[in-house]
């Protein structure tokens, strides 16, 4: 599409660049037509001058009437000579005219004449002002038609194009708005040109294709983790009954333990994936009042055990903001954040929570991650070595923020920053 419209506009800049070229041209033909009329004319006026002077061939002073002939007529010039080759010859001069006191161009014939058996230099010269003025007119309305007609093509060709591709613009617009995890499917209408319509048709089934395998991955994913609750409670059930068997051996302890931290983990996972499931199914659309403010200290004063396990300091600086959003998902976009500082720190680290002007920071002190930043928020892409973490935590709080319409951004400037803004 792209290169069609650079093609349309190649040609016209060429078209455009050929008109140009042909002024100068033009004017040069036009200026070259005129001087040789004017020449057609310079030579008819000199033979009927010698045919002129033929008739005074009776007068003894021939020499003096020359002369005063050659003072009292402007456009005419002869002189005596010493030469004897025959020659011929027009030029464009420019002269001073004493009468507008200005220099302007003339176009003359020098020849040489015989004249009682006496040597003359004839030079007749005619006027080109009149000329020029015409090739000025000429090449001037010659621009101001190019200028319209360059004018009228980019509006003309503006509009054609507009008109011609607005079902494209119009699919294209609506790709970009197009989300796969809505259940709205897209609408394309017909149009009265067959590619655009055979481009719409394929969209539309290509988007109902990945629409569809979108929503049976998603329901998948919720009725796999439905179907896991059970068995990880019985689970779970079975290792509390085992570990509080007396007869336990101490390497079974251990065993049993490592059991039940990984049936948590499983848990936690399982739990994750059930959110993600109900986030895309827009199940989380009460809108309330939140304060931020208030969310943060709660959530963050039932974390203070566990950061005191690492000795890992927090500190706020957090001002009032209130906001019209689901409670729930505010709470797990906090705890989220709260959660992966504290999991991913570094012992004796700290915490540094700032809230102002709309914004929420997280910043926490643990180590630097191979882990481009565009990654940091896509499910199961962790670097960490935490046993506690299930990779599912910032997917979560990108869905949320991409739900909600907020923007959030991780870097790493001497320790992980996290920044939401609502």
């Amino acid at each position: 599409m792209r290169l069609l419209q650079v093609s349309l506009r190649s040609s016209l800049l060429y078209s455009l660049i050929l008109v140009v070229i042909s002024i100068p041209v033009s004017l040069f033909s036009i200026r070259a037509l005129l001087d040789e009329d004017v020449d057609e004319a310079l030579t008819l006026h000199t033979d009927q001058f010698l045919r002129h002077i033929k008739t005074f061939n009776y007068l003894e002073d021939l020499e003096t009437d020359l002369q005063v002939l050659d003072q009292l007529s402007y456009d005419i010039d002869i002189k005596p000579s010493n030469e004897t080759v025959v020659f011929k010859e027009f030029q464009s001069v420019s002269l001073y005219d004493s009468t507008e006191h200005e220099v302007r161009p003339y176009r003359q014939l020098s020849t040489s004449v015989d004249i009682k058996g006496k040597h003359y230099i004839l030079t007749v010269r005619s006027s080109l002002i009149d000329n020029q003025q015409l090739v000025y007119a000429v090449g001037l309305v010659q621009s101001a038609l190019i200028i319209l007609l360059a004018t009228g093509l980019l509006l003309l060709n503006r509009a054609l194009s507009r008109n011609l591709w607005k079902p494209f613009y119009k699919t294209l617009n609506q790709l970009k708005a197009y989300q796969l995890d809505r259940n709205e499917p897209i609408k394309l209408e017909k149009t009265n040109i067959h590619e655009f319509d055979d481009l719409n048709t394929t969209v539309s089934l290509l988007t109902d294709r990945n629409r569809k395998v979108f929503v049976d991955q998603k329901e998948f994913i919720e009725n796999a983790s439905h179907e896991l609750q059970t068995p990880l409670a019985v689970f779970q059930s079975k290792l509390d009954v085992m570990m509080q068997n007396p007869s336990l051996s101490e390497s079974d302890a251990a065993m049993i333990g490592e059991l039940e931290s990984t049936a948590q983990r499983m848990s936690r996972l399982n739990k994750n994936l059930l959110l993600l499931s109900k986030i895309d199914n827009e199940q989380f659309n009460a809108k309330e009042t939140v304060d931020v403010k208030e969310v943060a200290e709660l959530l963050l004063s039932n974390l203070k055990t566990m950061a005191d396990v690492d000795n890992i300091s927090i500190t706020t600086s957090m001002q009032p903001l209130k906001i019209t959003a689901d409670k729930t998902l505010i709470e797990v976009l906090l705890s989220n954040l709260f959660n992966n500082a504290i999991r991913h720190n570094i012992k004796n680290g700290h915490i540094m929570v700032e809230l102002s002007d709309g914004t929420l920071r997280v910043i926490n002190s643990g180590p630097p991650v191979n882990l481009k930043s565009e990654k940091m928020f896509e499910r199961f892409s962790k670097q960490s070595a935490n046993s506690n973490s299930s990779g599912l935590g910032l997917a979560i709080v990108k869905k949320i923020c991409d739900i909600c319409s907020y923007d959030v951004k991780y870097e790493y400037q001497a320790g992980h920053r996290f920044t939401v803004n609502f």
